[in-house]
């Protein structure tokens, strides 16, 4: 278990350096903050893995990225609430992305590298068909 604990002090450590804000969960998750977004880390099999999409502070509720096809929002489960996404909110959301995986020692994916990933895709032209 020091292992354990000396690995999640290492990467605490790393991200602190970076600048980011640094809690901990009792599950063994550790929250990481910085320019208003979010991501929660978690430790599989000694390494380090998002646990959950980043999310991003917009008017005070924490919001994930949502693609509807013809537009991006930002979009919070929790509240139900939509907010069109501004292109600096984007720049930022991806930034911070590219930061924790460059952290992490995370492969990117073409697709992540350029910030085409979403958290949820809702194209309002699929609603009504048989199979949906």
């Amino acid at each position: 278990m020091a292992n354990s604990t000396s690995v999640a002090r290492n990467i605490e450590a790393q991200f602190e350096q970076a600048g980011f804000t640094i809690c901990k969960s009792p599950s063994g998750t550790i929250e990481v903050r910085k320019s208003g977004c979010t991501a929660w880390l978690k430790e599989q099999n000694g390494t380090w893995l998002y646990d959950g999409v980043p999310n991003k502070a917009v008017q005070g509720i924490n919001c994930e990225l949502e693609d509807r096809g013809y537009q991006k929002f930002w979009y919070s489960r929790a509240e139900g609430k939509r907010f069109p996404i501004r292109r600096a909110d984007l720049f930022v959301i991806h930034h911070f992305d590219e930061e924790v995986r460059h952290l992490l020692g995370t492969k990117t994916l073409y697709n992540e590298a350029l910030g085409s990933t979403n958290a949820r895709t809702v194209y309002d032209r699929l609603d009504g068909r048989p199979d949906r």
